[in-house]
């Protein structure tokens, strides 16, 4: 599954947060919780979508969300605090993806005749 965090950087925080970003990208490698792993941080380009960027991480079950709370780890948590403060407060938002084939589908139910 992916699960993809959107969020606008505050104004004129844009290079420091691409420049911060390319320098702590091994560590978000290397602390991710377990049963995590991440994918990467994008950036919008040519002014498309609603957000700046996307950070992405991947996992393979719901259950490695407890994992990610429960995670205790001083790096992953330095990197949590020192990224929230690139963001705009409230501006941000989240999905998560399940490969298509892997989808539990719940049709409505057919009339009866």
């Amino acid at each position: 599954m992916l699960w993809i965090q959107f969020g606008n950087v505050k104004e004129g925080r844009m290079k420091d947060f691409q420049e911060w970003t390319k320098k702590n990208e091994g560590q978000f490698e290397k602390h991710a919780p377990p049963g995590w792993a991440y994918r990467g941080t994008f950036g919008a380009v040519l002014g498309f979508g609603n957000y700046d960027t996307a950070l992405i991480m991947e996992c393979s079950k719901y259950g490695d969300f407890d994992k990610l709370r429960e995670h205790k780890d001083e790096v992953w948590d330095r990197l949590g605090q020192e990224a929230s403060e690139f963001f705009l407060p409230g501006q941000g938002q989240a999905i998560l993806l399940r490969e298509l084939g892997d989808v539990k589908v719940m049709e409505p139910l057919k009339k009866k005749k």
